[in-house]
């Protein structure tokens, strides 16, 4: 997946308004965000730190979430604050490797990082390489701290992309019922698409395959011969193009099919999810930016954004697919080693399809 950036730049409008008009993401519409939807006001502390960050004027922050999610996020930040938000999208992986370069040369310019890399983060946390959160939403009661904040309130979750089997209705026209369903001969010989292992959390993908549909799963899937792609969003786009039948791995397909492409999305229960565990690094050049954006995503006008077709931290999101906390999750943490090990099982396994 090739490194995509890109920076918003509204006029700044007061917090004190009693609306502010967001641009909804590809529609043309506008969503009114109202004072409730930003939670709570905060203390003096808290209005210092908002007046601090107009001052810094920007954010640059680094995630794997969905794309337009991140333009709607975005735009609905920076019509409340009127600060800059620049998004750093890319695989862990991808962002792991900009983090240790800019770590390197000293240059930081991640202000809030989100992951779905377990090992990475309490590889992170070791070094105190992350900062306590402050803002007030955090201790909204819908806010559920116990499940949704950890590490002495270093890491929290903003979202959990749910991934789940989708199929092209022109050339799957029968539908599909299930993973099973994917093992049909006629969809052999490149007519799936399937995810590359690119971190942890797709590692943990292939082990909820094996643990929810059948043990040899994965190897039965191999033997279709799919194609092979290194995100979500690609697949997505090559359903919708026709390009490929089905895939084993997708978001929701909901705003495509409503945009009427021929596609479709299944449900299975549980549903796979890959939380986004997010921080404040100490090295953040922007600090007090950086708190006033991951207070932002962890209320109702950043939920509705982030969590779109995802799990949600708050409940009551319109937009989202489920709660964050009702998606399958790993009872065991994939370390480095392990995903480099299933790499190359994985290529032992579908190199063909290369």
């Amino acid at each position: 997946m090739r490194l995509a950036s890109f920076r918003r730049s509204l006029a700044g409008i007061g917090i004190a308004a009693a609306t502010f008009a967001a641009a909804a993401c590809g529609s043309g519409s506008a969503a009114e965000i109202s004072e409730e939807d930003l939670g709570p006001a905060g203390d003096g502390a808290w209005e210092e730190v908002i007046e601090a960050a107009k001052q810094e004027g920007s954010i640059t922050y680094f995630t794997g979430q969905a794309t337009d999610n991140l333009q709607e996020l975005a735009s609905r930040f920076e019509s409340v604050y009127g600060i800059d938000v620049e998004i750093v999208r890319d695989t862990d992986a991808n962002l792991q490797t900009k983090l240790a370069a800019e770590a390197d040369t000293g240059r930081h310019t991640a202000d809030l990082i989100a992951t779905a890399s377990r090992p990475w983060v309490d590889e992170k946390l070791a070094e105190d390489y992350f900062v306590p959160v402050t803002g007030p939403a955090f201790g909204a009661p819908e806010f559920d701290r116990e499940k949704f904040l950890r590490d002495d309130d270093r890491i929290f979750v903003s979202s959990a992309a749910v991934l789940t089997y989708g199929w092209n209705t022109s050339r799957v026209p029968d539908g599909i019922d299930g993973y099973e369903d994917l093992l049909d001969p006629a969809l052999a010989d490149g007519k799936i698409g399937v995810m590359l292992p690119v971190s942890s959390a797709v590692v943990d993908f292939y082990d909820y395959l094996e643990e929810t549909v059948s043990p040899d799963y994965v190897e039965r899937l191999a033997a279709q011969k799919p194609r092979t792609y290194p995100g979500a969003q690609a697949m997505a786009q090559a359903l919708t193009s026709g390009e490929l039948a089905a895939t084993v791995y997708t978001l929701p397909l909901t705003a495509e099919k409503e945009a009427g492409a021929p596609v479709e999305s299944g449900m299975p229960s549980p549903v796979f999810g890959a939380p986004f565990l997010t921080g404040v690094p100490a090295t953040a050049p922007h600090p007090n930016a950086a708190q006033l954006f991951a207070n932002f995503l962890v209320t109702k006008a950043g939920q509705e954004a982030v969590a779109s077709r995802a799990g949600a931290v708050l409940p009551d999101i319109p937009t989202a697919a489920t709660s964050a906390d009702g998606i399958w999750v790993s009872g065991r943490v994939v370390t480095a080693d392990e995903t480099e090990a299933f790499r190359a099982e994985f290529t032992d396994m579908f190199g063909s399809s290369q």
